[in-house]
């Protein structure tokens, strides 16, 4: 599978950077996924429980209070408040 470059940052700075297969969260139209080669947008985040899957097959989850996400060609920036992974 391929991968894209995400990077999630909070006020206290990246929180991750890295290489994923998939990230899975709550925006305000309902669950979403964003894959390699997803069409770029921006969204708001709500507050949820979200999953990072990793090319290793490690799967990474933390809580968010909600954010921006930004999907373009290049990587995928969640902007948020408070954040753990």
């Amino acid at each position: 599978m391929n991968t894209f470059k995400l990077v999630i940052s909070s006020p206290d700075g990246n929180v991750f950077s890295g290489d994923v297969l998939s990230i899975s969260l709550r925006g305000i139209e309902g669950e979403l996924a964003v894959m390699a080669g997803h069409i770029p947008f921006i969204t708001v985040i709500k507050p949820c429980n979200y999953r990072i899957e990793m090319p290793d097959g490690e799967e990474k989850t933390g809580h968010t209070e909600g954010g921006i996400l930004t999907v373009s060609k290049e990587k995928t920036t969640y902007l948020s408040g408070r954040t753990e992974i």
